[in-house]
């Protein structure tokens, strides 16, 4: 019993810290169902692509992540259609074939709603993952700052979908 008893403090031991470690997470969830948890430590950039609707070619905006708020950081695409403008933050250049637009700095929040379309084909990337969203529904992309432990138990839960 007394095994037992040291055993069990020992593991309450090694597991407190858990609480106590804070990480940043990236959290993607559709109708409030947690979708996808990303660890931001290192990566904290992340982009939204998909195929514009009336266009039909592919557009993709780029968010860091900083203090805590997603911030769109550039934007690039193929055509220009109505309602875009000619020119966002400090460089508009183009490249293989994309119009890029550099340096936007435009501060979103601690969360970032987007819709996907019937036929738009989202994708969610970072670093090398990238992950199909699906169509016609609504996802919530929020910065949280989690403990390590409830870090563990989201990207469980996630990845064994």
């Amino acid at each position: 019993m007394k095994r037992l008893l040291l055993l069990l403090a020992a593991i309450i031991l090694l597991l407190l810290p858990l609480l106590f470690i804070k990480l940043t997470v990236l959290t993607v969830s559709v109708n409030n169902d947690l979708e996808r948890a990303l660890f931001i430590q290192k990566k904290k950039s992340f982009s939204i692509r998909w195929i514009h609707s009336v266009e039909k070619e592919e557009w993709e905006e780029m968010f860091v992540v900083e203090d805590g708020q997603i911030v769109l950081d550039s934007t690039r695409f193929k055509t220009f259609g109505a309602g875009v403008p000619n020119d966002a933050g400090e460089d508009t250049f183009i490249k293989d074939g994309w119009v890029y637009m550099t340096e936007i700095y435009q501060p979103i929040g601690s969360q970032l709603v987007t819709r996907t379309g019937k036929t738009t084909e989202h994708r969610f990337i970072t670093g090398d993952e990238v992950f199909k969203l699906e169509p016609a529904k609504s996802y919530r992309v929020t910065v949280e700052k989690i403990n390590l432990l409830h870090a563990i138990g989201y990207f469980i839960a996630t990845r064994m979908r």
